[in-house]
């Protein structure tokens, strides 16, 4: 039975092989969950790239560690292996061949590890946590970007203790997408700034933002020449903005939509408004799943501006969503983000990553 493999015949195929479980509502669409998860919050999912055969998933946690999966085709998810910071670990992202992991935590350190040898070493520093982190590969250069709620931007070649450069951010760094040439970073008090990296990192455009609350997450999308274009920015006032950078008309290209809220969003009742935790854009179709403080995924076309799909509500919020290289798994991290206070925090609730096969769910639903 092959689950992420070209033939996707999942769904009534799937859900057997947990068989009935207690009725809770843990995992409400039946999808795979990944073995041996996190201790703690899950703050980071990154996929492994195309590079490397197979697929590979890690995951960071506010237990202070990176875990990395082997998933086989049948769904099946081996633990392959573990690093530890000193501090909860924000996030994670991979080298373009695959053959290092690179994280950011808590612990004012980033982290490089190396797979083959199962070692880890420090390669940044900052002055506060470090936020974000990033793997620029440019034809004349590779570097890891990071971000820190140091106000700074880092460009480290993993070799040498000094950074390469650093760039000053109007205010704390709350979350950043690279995809080469742009690079866009979200800050407190709404900053919002975009990077060219050709040659070297610059500052390309300072960009009013199209939110009113405060950014929560941020991911770049392509164009039909698979070239960045814009990028997809999320609040915690359940709504995301999609901004295009050179768009022919501003005013109807660029816009904003609810998402992530109780009862709908095409009403005036009261309604409970959640953050939007994350977002993601799928490889192929370029449409885009959205996770929230709600429990729930969304898959969206923002070209036909419609969405494709809603989850069913989970029984905590989802804190963090990827895909896999080629699209075909969507994987997503059910824990507890705090977004209630500590008033709603169970230590007896278990975190949980689950995957879903995303071939069929994502494509538009008028492909031009």
């Amino acid at each position: 039975m092959s689950l992420f493999g070209s033939t996707s015949g999942f769904g009534t195929g799937g859900t057997s092989m947990f068989g009935s479980t207690t009725a809770d509502n843990h995992n409400p669409m039946k999808d795979i969950e990944v073995t041996s998860p996190p201790d703690d919050s899950i703050s980071c999912l990154a996929f492994s790239p195309p590079t490397l055969p197979g697929n590979f998933l890690i995951a960071g946690s506010w237990a202070n560690d990176v875990r990395c999966w082997e998933v086989q085709d049948n769904g099946q998810t081996i633990p392959k292996a573990q690093q530890m910071h000193t501090g909860p670990v924000l996030d994670g992202c991979w080298s373009d061949d695959g053959s290092k992991v690179f994280t950011a935590s808590c612990d004012k350190t980033a982290k490089m590890w190396d797979l083959n040898s199962n070692q880890a070493i420090q390669i940044a520093q900052h002055e506060a946590p470090v936020k974000t982190i990033h793997w620029i590969k440019a034809p004349n250069y590779s570097c890891v970007m990071t971000g820190s709620w140091d106000k700074t931007l880092k460009f480290w070649d993993t070799r040498s203790p000094t950074p390469m450069m650093t760039l000053q951010l109007p205010e704390r760094c709350y979350c950043a997408d690279v995809v080469h040439p742009m690079a866009a970073v979200a800050t407190a008090e709404r900053g919002l700034i975009v990077y060219q990296l050709e040659n070297q990192p610059s500052e390309f455009r300072r960009i009013e933002s199209p939110l009113k609350h405060q950014h929560r997450c941020v991911a770049i999308f392509k164009d039909k020449v698979n070239k960045p274009t814009g990028f997809a920015l999320g609040s915690i006032e359940g709504r995301v903005a999609i901004h295009y950078i050179n768009p022919p008309n501003p005013a109807k290209d660029n816009f904003t939509f609810k998402c992530h809220r109780s009862n709908g969003t095409n009403t005036s009742a009261p309604q409970d408004i959640y953050a939007v935790n994350g977002i993601a854009f799928h490889p192929v179709h370029g449409t885009l799943a959205t996770v929230g403080s709600d429990g729930r995924f969304s898959f969206w076309d923002k070209d036909a501006r419609t969405k494709l799909k809603t989850s069913e509500q989970l029984d905590q919020p989802i804190s963090a969503c990827c895909f896999n290289h080629n699209g075909n798994i969507f994987a997503y991290a059910s824990s507890y983000d705090w977004s209630k206070g500590h008033e709603f925090y169970n230590p007896q609730k278990k975190n949980y990553i689950f995957l879903r096969n995303a071939a069929e769910e994502l494509k538009p639903r008028n492909k031009k």
